[in-house]
């Protein structure tokens, strides 16, 4: 699976108006620690399908607000993957999960007009 198959996937998950797309994977690093699990940096960015210009937004989740920011490069740094997971479905698998949380918690303030 390559970064269009995963992006192609989570386009068809149709969570909501958040959505997210992988810029880019890194190479994969072994851990110093521990033999059978690696590291890899993945780029991805989020955006809102009914407002594509828009640069920040609010998740709301159960520990409150959070600011989000949107189309902008985000990374995953030194996410952990082990030896027997399958990289390409671990990915889309955290993915989706992120955009689903998104989709269900987030919500946009209403700008003052």
């Amino acid at each position: 699976m390559n970064d269009y198959n995963i992006n192609q996937k989570l386009t068809d998950a149709k969570s909501g108006n958040y959505l997210i797309q992988v810029n880019k994977i890194g190479n994969k690093r072994r851990s110093e620690f521990c033999s059978y699990e690696y590291y890899c940096d993945v780029e991805f960015k989020i955006s809102d399908l009914t407002n594509p210009n828009k640069k920040h937004g609010v998740v709301c989740s159960g520990f409150g607000s959070k600011p989000i920011e949107l189309n902008t490069n985000i990374k995953y740094y030194n996410s952990m993957y082990w030896d027997w997971q399958n990289f390409e479905e671990e990915l889309l698998n955290r993915l989706l999960r992120d955009q689903n949380n998104i989709n269900q918690n987030g919500y946009y303030p209403k700008e003052r007009k």
